[in-house]
């Protein structure tokens, strides 16, 4: 092959490698590194990929009002990359990302032992995705008692903390609903609270205060929560989570016409556009109308609740209790039973309060768990 061959050659797979790396660009980057032997442990490199993977996985499945990240483990590749990885130039696909601002998150999970306890180094960075993170490093040691796989799943968590805090910190709070124990969730929060700038609006800040409100609730403390949530509309008052939410915890705390004012100006000035949110918006507004005994309003409330949403086993069984609270025995059983048809169905988000406590109606009615949940989800981008 000639010179100038060559040369067309290498300007057209170097075309290719410009135009496939902005379609197709590496949204994380995840490394492993594993010693050949570490202390009392047997685990190789691909194990210690998975439980990464897995973990990444779950974090970005988490169903939420904000757009998921979009991170592809063991993705098909592009032709870049492909043919990057025939003539050994992966760095040159990276590179390219870099001037086009396409720089990926990068995650790196180092095992090693040092004293005779195993211990896996965390470092990475992230530019490209919605929190700027400087590259960084941690140390994570093993526990009394912990195995060297619960090790690996705990530094991934600390890991993707840092890379998107408010999916892990999302993910943690379902994980922890369970067991009540929020101290990685209220920690992971507060820091980056913390580390954000200190501007009178600020969406990001919202989006954990928001949460904030949930853990409170989660600890039975409404007040609490009800303060968090108005922090989080003073922070965005754009957000809508958290709009929902004030309403909810106004109903539980028997404030009916605060929450009647809130939900009727929500609906009727900046409406929901997602089904699924401005349904739960009108059933908080039926359960404002029920609190007040205008059990009119409430069914009619309820009617475009289900009408917006008709799988919603929340709305559903919300109408049923009030169907039943007015004698209606048939209807009551009528939908009830369509609200446990549609218990398979996707609820609701992992921000909004309504996923997780059912709508106090009843004056002095003790804050209780929902019985309806978001179908288990995996999803894995490829």
């Amino acid at each position: 092959m000639d010179l100038t061959s060559l040369g067309l050659l290498v300007a057209m797979v170097f075309g290719i490698l410009g135009m496939d790396t902005a379609l197709n660009p590496t949204t994380v980057l995840l490394e492993v590194s594993v010693p050949s032997k570490l202390e009392n442990a047997v685990i190789d490199q691909d194990i210690v990929s998975a439980i990464l993977a897995g973990e990444v996985s779950r974090i970005s499945a988490t169903p939420s009002i904000v757009s998921a990240p979009e991170i592809r483990v063991g993705a098909t590749k592009g032709v870049a990359m492909a043919i990057a990885e025939s003539l050994k130039l992966q760095s040159v696909v990276l590179a390219l990302q870099s001037q086009l601002g396409l720089v990926p998150e990068q995650l790196k999970l180092a095992l090693m032992t040092e004293g005779n306890v195993n211990k896996v180094v965390v470092s990475g960075s992230g530019q490209g995705g919605r929190v700027k993170t400087p590259p960084f490093e941690a140390v994570v040691s093993q526990r009394k008692g912990e195995t060297i796989l619960e090790l690996v799943h705990r530094a991934s968590i600390v890991g993707l903390s840092r890379i998107d805090p408010y999916f892990t910190a999302l993910h943690l709070l379902q994980k922890n609903a369970a067991g009540k124990d929020f101290t990685d969730v209220d920690e992971l929060v507060a820091a980056t609270i913390a580390a954000l700038p200190p501007t009178p609006v600020n969406q990001d800040r919202a989006l954990f205060e928001n949460l904030q409100g949930i853990v409170w609730l989660f600890k039975a403390k409404p007040d609490q929560a009800l303060t968090a949530f108005n922090k989080a509309i003073a922070s965005d008052p754009d957000g809508i989570a958290q709009v929902l939410n004030a309403g909810f915890v106004e109903i539980q705390l028997d404030r009916y016409k605060d929450a009647d004012r809130r939900m009727r100006q929500f609906i009727e000035t900046t409406p929901p556009r997602d089904r699924v949110l401005l349904s739960t918006a009108y059933m908080i507004w039926a359960g404002a109308h029920v609190g007040m005994k205008d059990f009119h309003g409430a069914n009619a409330k309820l009617a475009h609740a289900v009408a917006t949403n008709p799988d919603s086993s929340l709305a559903l069984a919300l109408w049923s209790e009030i169907k039943a609270e007015q004698g209606q025995k048939d209807e009551a059983a009528a939908l009830n039973r369509r609200a446990l048809e549609a218990s398979g169905s996707f609820e609701n988000y992992a921000e909004v309060a309504a996923l997780y406590f059912q709508l106090a109606w009843r004056d002095g009615q003790p804050l209780t768990r929902s019985q309806f949940t978001n179908p288990g989800t995996v999803r894995l981008l490829d």
